[in-house]
Formats: structure tokens, sequence, C-alpha cells
């Protein structure tokens, strides 16, 4: 993504060395910190965030978008492409979740709606450089709600106009519910060059399953990771969320230790944001079975001490891998990368998302497609494309976000180098931020020399929090933005 980290990042190792000697970085975390800092804060995905992002202006007699804001315009000149495809469909509705997806057991809706996403992919023909698709990730809903024959037509007709490879040189992923992923998919997935698979498990328990309607056996999951293992798939992924209806601290720890049992390559470990207001399916949950704040906090305590005890490593924003896990290896070496998908092995200078709400980004700056299923479509086919907002990068816009995903991708900031870029002291230019932060440092989660500002590893559970310190946006402008707790 345009919010690459620079190759001037230093390893973890060299950061250790840089601090010094009485750095806090292994004080205990506490119930009380934890809650301290467990409010609602931006992931960060992009900077600026996507509630931002203001309406552009179509040409009502051509479809296209007037006006001289056109950050697609520099897809051109990329050398490197990450591509974004949204597949809205599910057969059921999981309570939980507050994803844009459509329900439905009409698969005509999916297969049409594929014949307007790749209408969309050839709008984008004469506008992108022919350079290769590093990665691929097909999200939703649910991807493999897709027969086997449309994946198929799906991945063909991107590679009739997107350059796309093949080889553990590239990362093409998808998500996949495992109570209906079967095994002659992982087959014709593997075949079409995917080589991660994630899955959707958020918990084990029973009760916890019925609460939020979504029944997923451990020997299910067992059966497809050892499938997908044997088809050559290099990395598996595991999604969890802990503070679910009927979730204790209890319950959550039999989950983590049946997954240890399974030994993904990868775990997602999300708070639960209960948004009913804002998400309808929510208000299906029972809140009387809502576990309280400090139960949550519990919670992931609990579950992070067990999956770092198994030796997986905690890289952050909820993400953990095994040490031998390619993520694990370019945390340490100082390579990881984040973008709308998350953390990312394969950075690359511009996105094209496809689909209904997927989001593209450029060197210039972000546009978004329509939300709506119906209304996606219907933009479709009238002028080729759905685009209905987005943002254009300001000089300050660039900057901070490359500090801001510095920070969450290494850790560090480089004084020095921000120095050069602003041509002002750094404690002068974000004299404002550095007042933010002093909480932080103050409780061992930040530390600073006079070569950077670095993150320390208790640090790591707030990244969110040291993020936002740098949010122009955020602290200068009202928002009715709503965004999930850090904790």
């Amino acid at each position: 993504m345009a919010e690459n980290c620079t190759d001037s990042t230093l390893s973890s190792h060299e950061i250790q060395q840089d601090r010094p000697a009485s750095s806090p970085t292994t004080l205990p975390l506490s119930p009380e910190l934890l809650a301290r800092y467990a409010g609602p804060c931006p992931r960060y995905t992009s900077y600026p965030t996507a509630d931002r992002f203001a309406p552009l202006a179509v040409d009502e007699s051509s479809g296209a978008v007037a006006g001289a804001e056109r950050p697609w315009d520099a897809l051109n000149s990329v050398r490197s492409l990450s591509l974004y495809v949204h597949i809205p469909f599910c057969h059921s509705l999981c309570y939980f979740c507050a994803c844009n997806k459509v329900i439905t057991h009409q698969y005509g809706l999916a297969s049409s709606y594929l014949d307007h996403l790749l209408k969309e992919a050839q709008w984008y023909r004469e506008r992108v450089a022919p350079v290769p698709v590093t990665q691929l990730h097909l999200g939703g809903g649910t991807p493999t709600f897709l027969n086997d024959r449309d994946l198929t037509r799906l991945m063909v007709g991107l590679g009739d106009v997107f350059e796309l490879r093949s080889g553990d040189d590239v990362e093409y992923s998808i998500e996949a519910d495992p109570r209906v992923l079967e095994l002659e998919t992982l087959d014709t997935l593997r075949n079409l060059g995917f080589n991660r698979l994630s899955m959707g498990i958020q918990d084990f328990n029973p009760d916890v399953q019925r609460a939020i309607n979504r029944i997923c056996t451990p020997q299910q999951v067992r059966t497809l990771t050892e499938a997908a293992r044997e088809r050559g798939f290099g990395s598996i992924s595991y999604d969890l969320i802990h503070g679910l209806p009927g979730q204790s601290v209890a319950s959550l720890e039999r989950t983590i230790d049946t997954v240890l049992e399974l030994a993904p390559d990868r775990i997602a470990l999300y708070h639960y944001a209960h948004l009913p207001h804002r998400f309808k399916a929510q208000r299906l949950i029972d809140s009387d079975l809502m576990p309280p704040p400090s139960e949550k906090i519990a919670m992931q305590l609990a579950a992070s001490r067990r999956l770092t005890e198994a030796g997986y490593v905690f890289l952050g924003m909820d993400h953990f891998a095994r040490p031998d896990d390619p993520m694990a290896i370019a945390a340490a070496e100082g390579r990881l990368a984040r973008n709308f998908q998350g953390y990312t092995l394969m950075p690359a200078d511009a996105l094209v998302g496809l689909g209904a709400s997927a989001i593209s980004y450029s060197a210039d700056g972000y546009w978004q497609n329509q939300h709506n299923q119906k209304e996606y479509t219907t933009a479709i086919a009238a002028r080729g494309q759905a685009i209905f907002r987005g943002w254009q990068l300001t000089d300050d816009d660039r900057l901070r976000q490359g500090l801001i995903m510095e920070l969450m991708c290494h850790l560090r900031i480089d004084k020095r180098e921000l120095e050069r870029k602003t041509g002002a002291p750094f404690a002068g230019y974000f004299h404002r931020e550095l007042a933010r932060l002093q909480p932080m440092f103050e409780d061992g989660l930040l530390g600073q020399s006079d070569r950077d500002l670095y993150v320390t590893e208790r640090g790591r559970w707030f990244l969110r929090n040291a993020a936002a310190a740098f949010d122009t946006y955020l602290h200068e402008a009202q928002t009715d933005a709503q965004y999930s707790r850090v904790l």
C-alpha cells in the first residue's frame, strides 16, 4: 500500500540495542493499565481513516468522476500492485458480524454480481500499469460462497486484466468459512495460485457458538487444516474473538487450548465490538450474556499469555504468529508492512479494490466503491465503475501516513528522518503529539532517544493509541465516527 514502511527501518534487535538499559520493556501488564487505554480508537489500516473520505462529484451526462481529484491516475506509474476482491455473500447470518454482507441462498445473485465485478476490473485495464500483482486477497462476506466454477471464472477474468503470478514471491489469500468449505474447493484454490488460507473460528465453545449463530466443530477445522497443509498452503490463519456473549476466561482458555492443538501458523485475536445501534445483526445477541469490561480484559490477558507461552510471537494489533512463520520473521527483520487487509509481507505501490464497498489507493489518495450491493451493480452497469467517495492526500497526510505505518509495522519513528522531511526539530513540529503521548511514556509503553521514538514490548498492545496521537483529523475535527475499542 501507499502506507508501506521505509527501507531505512531498524530491526527489532537493533531497536532493543538503541534503548537505554533501564527501558521498562518488561514491566508486567495489569488490568488497570489495560483498562486505561481500552477505549475506542481507529485501527489505522489507512491514514486518513476511511470515515474522513468525502463524496466525489459524478458528471451526470458521462458518468465520469468530475474535478481534479482523480487518485487512480497514479496507477499508470506503479511498479507493483495489490488486489482486493469483496464477495459479500453468506449462507447464514452470524450475529456478531459487522462486515458488508448479503445473506442469501439464491446463488444467481452471486453469479450476477461476479459479472459486474469482472466488468469493473475491465475499467482498470487502461488505467493500471502492466505490473505484477504481489498480493491478492478475497474477503467478504464469505468468498468461498462462490462455487469452484465461478472461483475459476473470477481468477481467469482477473488474469485477463492484471498480471497474476504463482509461487513463493506472491501472497494470494482467501477468507473461508470452515462450516461450508469443501476439500475439492481447496484443490481448486491451490490450482488457481492461492497459498494462504484464513478461517473464521471465533470460538469453539458450543454455548458461545449458539449465542452468535455460528456452529463449527474442532473436527471440521482440523480436517480442513490438515487438508490445506497437504495441498501446499504455506500459511494457515485462524480468526478468534474475545468478548463474545457467553464467553468467560475459562471457556476462552479451552478454545485457545484446542487451537494450539491444531497449531495454525497465524492467529488473529480480535476484541468484539458490540455496536447494536449500528449493526442490526448484533441486536439479535442477548445483552444479558455480554461479559463486563473487566472480564474482557481478563480474557485478553489470559488468551495472550497462553499463546505466547506456547511459543507464538506477538506482533501487535491482535496478531500472533509461530516464530518460523514468514510474518514473524519479517517482523523481526523490519520488513513488515500494513494495508487494508492488515499486516502483510508483500507491500505494493497501490491497491485496486473490486466489489461493493472496496477501497483502493495510490500514492495520490484513496477511493471507495458504493457500499450497497444493488447500488454497486447499478453503477457498474451504467459506467463501469462505482466510485462514490475518496480522499486526495496532502503533503502532511503523506508525512503522517508514513509515520503511523512505521510505528505500527516497525515499532519506531526515526526522528532525524522526520526532521529532514519537515525542516524542523521533531520536538517542535510534533509538540502537541508528544504532549498527548506523555502518559504512554510514563506508563512505560513508549520510550525515546535522540535517534528515535520507540514502542516497548508491552507497548505493542497499544499501537493504536500511539498512532492516534499523530492523527490530525481525530483531534482537530468533530466526527460521528464510532471506532472499535482497543481492548
